[in-house]
């Protein structure tokens, strides 16, 4: 019985083996022929590129320019915050101080104001010629030669050359103001049509009053002296772009200047090596309140505007006009100590940017008003 077993099971073994070999012998029909190869050399590994970032780090990095103090510093500035865009934004005859692109576009016009752009807020690319090369080069400055004033007032040669500080002075100037050229018996009151609200010159008088142009000397009394800012080398910057080793947060581009910060800059203590003085600063400042009152007491000048919820702000002092679209009749001089006073007080340096003519021209203003 054993026997039998073992022999059909050696038979179905074979069996097994016999049809595995039938199945491994059977193939398909031969499928078509792939792609061709490469011929020949594929060449030797070529170089590899730059990193696209490296131009960016020429300057954005920490071991480059300090763009990080730069964008710092002028994060606390005002250049780009407040009125000086958020109220002026979009107005065309507004932006050529007010809005970046329409200082660019106002420089490549050789002209004060654009006559498209106003739009962007004032940043790198409005005082520099920022990616161009992509190196140090784009530092350049967007503006740097001599130019003339808006308004020269009655002085006879309105240009103006404040070296690096050009870039400072095209804007912080005074404007026109709404008086025909000549005529100082009568000041216009705003309209809704003119082309200026406020008469006066504007804001931005440092510069008229750096180079005391602009200015009228009432009575035929003239300075006699000069400037001693004037020879500073880089005019503006050299103080306002100071450098605090201790103190990141002064001068630099904060363009920011308090005393406090004056005596501790670099630059300032090559002249004041000593500390900043105060004598004429005292004076001017006590000068300076008195002119405002005798203003106000003959009734030449209009404070209503200056008081807001932040304080006071001499910037919203204004000539006290008549009714809108009349005119108010005045005496040449008193215009001339209407508009001086304008002049000085929004300055607001209390004399810092020229002492002594700050000092003389108060008192020529108030030496007359109290006649």
């Amino acid at each position: 019985m054993i026997k039998t077993a073992n022999k059909f099971s050696t038979m179905l073994l074979g069996l097994a083996m016999a049809f595995s070999g039938f199945l491994m012998s059977c193939e398909g029909p031969e499928g078509p022929a792939g792609p061709a190869g490469t011929k020949g050399d594929t060449g030797a590994t070529g170089k590899d590129g730059k990193d696209g970032i490296t131009k960016c780090q020429a300057c954005h990095s920490d071991a480059a320019a300090d763009v990080n103090l730069k964008t710092a510093q002028y994060n606390l500035s005002k250049h780009g915050t407040g009125e000086v865009y958020l109220e002026e934004a979009g107005r065309i005859g507004c932006g050529g101080c007010h809005s970046g692109d329409g200082f660019r576009e106002a420089i490549a016009l050789g002209k004060d104001d654009p006559t498209s752009l106003a739009t962007s807020k004032i940043n790198c690319k409005t005082c520099h010629t920022i990616h161009k090369a992509y190196d140090s080069t784009d530092w350049k400055l967007s503006f740097s030669s001599a130019f003339n004033l808006r308004f020269k007032g009655l002085a006879t040669d309105a240009n103006v050359d404040f070296k690096t500080g050009n870039l400072c002075g095209k804007c912080h100037q005074a404007r026109t103001y709404t008086r025909t050229p000549g005529d100082f018996d009568t000041i216009s009151a705003a309209s809704s049509t003119s082309s200026y609200s406020r008469f006066g010159p504007h804001y931005g008088t440092v510069a008229n009053v750096f180079a005391m142009k602009g200015l009228n000397n009432i009575e035929g009394k003239e300075y006699s002296g000069s400037n001693p800012h004037a020879n500073l080398a880089k005019g503006c910057v050299s103080c306002h772009m100071g450098k605090n080793s201790t103190n990141p947060a002064a001068g630099g581009h904060t363009f920011q200047m308090s005393v406090a910060q004056m005596g501790e800059l670099t630059e300032c203590k090559t002249c004041h090596s000593t500390g900043i003085p105060t004598a004429k600063a005292t004076q001017i400042k006590a000068l300076l309140a008195e002119y405002r009152q005798l203003l106000i007491n003959k009734s030449l000048l209009d404070t209503t505007q200056a008081l807001g919820e932040e304080g006071y702000n001499v910037l919203g002092e204004y000539a006290k006009l008549s009714a809108v679209g009349k005119k108010t009749a005045i005496k040449k001089a008193d215009g001339d100590a209407l508009l001086n006073y304008l002049y000085l007080a929004k300055d607001r340096s209390n004399g810092a940017h020229n002492p002594g003519y700050v000092l003389f021209m108060l008192q020529n203003g108030v030496d007359y008003l109290k006649k």
